[in-house]
């Protein structure tokens, strides 16, 4: 299972990711209405997750992921939270129709390391667990990869349509 190794003493300073100011984007896919149960398994989490309302900056309606425990900003299901999370400050996108990891550049971890460091584990996620999915599973990512594009987002790593050969 990959999973970014993302500095705890970053995350508690920065504290953007698992907190939300839309349901609807850059959530949890799991924690979406059109997620859930019927995501593919690197991206379901070993329990249903929520979102709760919790505390922001600058006076934004925050949404907290009811996994978090703010007491030291980990994840109760670390180690089997979803691929989405996991992965984060990469993120599975679906542009110009195609399925590709990105750098989201507001994550400060995302300038603190070499870029080659990204493509390694987006490298890996891709030859792990992509490679498992099947034509189906992109079928029910695809919408959800498409609302998380941004225009600022990097790309790192464009990856096959499940089950298809890498080379396709």
């Amino acid at each position: 299972m990959v999973v970014l190794p993302v500095p705890e003493a970053l995350c508690r300073e920065c504290r953007l990711c698992c907190r939300f100011t839309d349901a609807d984007l850059l959530t949890p896919w799991a924690a979406r209405p059109e997620g859930g149960a019927s995501l593919p398994g690197p991206f379901r989490p070993p329990a249903p997750i929520a979102l709760r309302p919790g505390t922001g900056r600058m006076d934004l309606p925050v949404l907290v992921c009811d996994a978090l425990r703010e007491e030291n900003s980990r994840c109760g299901f670390w180690g089997d939270h979803p691929a989405d999370c996991r992965l984060y400050p990469l993120v599975l996108v679906h542009r110009d129709g195609r399925f590709l990891l990105a750098l989201d550049p507001d994550c400060p971890f995302s300038s603190r390391e070499d870029p080659a460091f990204f493509v390694e584990f987006a490298t890996r996620f891709r030859e792990e667990e992509w490679v498992r999915l099947t034509p189906a599973d992109a079928e029910r990512i695809r919408p959800l990869a498409r609302r998380e594009d941004r225009p600022h987002y990097r790309s790192v790593l464009p990856l096959p349509e499940p089950g298809m050969s890498r080379s396709a």
